[in-house]
């Protein structure tokens, strides 16, 4: 091997460790954004359980009230 090819071989196989580090500081970027999603992801998953569980009260509430008030229609203004 002449001292040319191994200065060349030298070179690509820095250049390759450049890439390797880039590709190493975008894949930490990445983690850092995927757990920034996943959190995100945890509070909304918490707020649409709070939001299913008010469905369910208001749902409930109309409900009893319907009723009530059908009653109180049927025995006010009876036909």
């Amino acid at each position: 091997m002449s001292p040319n090819d191994q200065i060349e071989y030298f070179r690509s196989i820095g250049r390759l460790e450049a890439q390797v580090a880039a590709l190493a500081t975008a894949m930490t970027e990445m983690k850092t954004k995927l757990d920034g999603i996943d959190a995100r992801l945890d509070q909304l998953d918490r707020l649409a359980n709070r939001w299913k569980g008010g469905f369910a009260v208001i749902l409930t509430l109309g409900a009893v009230g319907g009723f009530i008030l059908d009653n109180a229609f049927r025995w006010l203004l009876p036909r």
